[in-house]
């Protein structure tokens, strides 16, 4: 009886860790609204671009943004550049980004507005992504 006892205790344990191990597995990825600041307070401009809130991956750290046009060539955290890819079926840009939501993540974003291929706006935006 012994036997099959430490059978079964050993048997529940193992179901214990696995299912433990399980859960953070798929609630690794989430969403969460985010705003962007200019100089320490809300931009209403930049943050009108925002479409959708960003996904966390928190497996891959990395945060995902999708922003509205495509005037968003590129976004630089500290010396790393991380570029935009524009989705003309959907009008959005993607970028994909390192981090996490512990934190606001302070970027430089890049705006570029051309008509008829002439750059008429090109500049860089010092921004924070700030999480609501």
């Amino acid at each position: 009886m012994s036997q099959a006892m430490k059978r079964s205790f050993s048997f529940v344990l193992l179901l214990v860790f696995a299912l433990a191990m399980a859960v953070p597995a798929f609630a690794s990825t989430y969403t969460r609204d985010y705003q962007f600041n200019y100089e320490g307070e809300y931009h209403e401009h930049s943050s009108g671009y925002i479409d959708g809130p960003a996904v966390i991956d928190d497996s891959a750290n990395t945060v995902t943004l999708k922003l509205d046009g495509n005037y968003f060539p590129e976004i630089k955290i500290g010396a790393n550049s991380y570029l935009g890819s524009y989705n003309a079926s959907t009008g959005q840009t993607t970028f994909v980004i390192p981090g996490t939501d512990a934190a606001n993540i302070d970027i430089s974003l890049h705006v570029r507005v051309t008509i008829l291929g002439i750059p008429v706006h090109d500049t860089w935006y010092d921004l924070e992504i700030a999480w609501l």
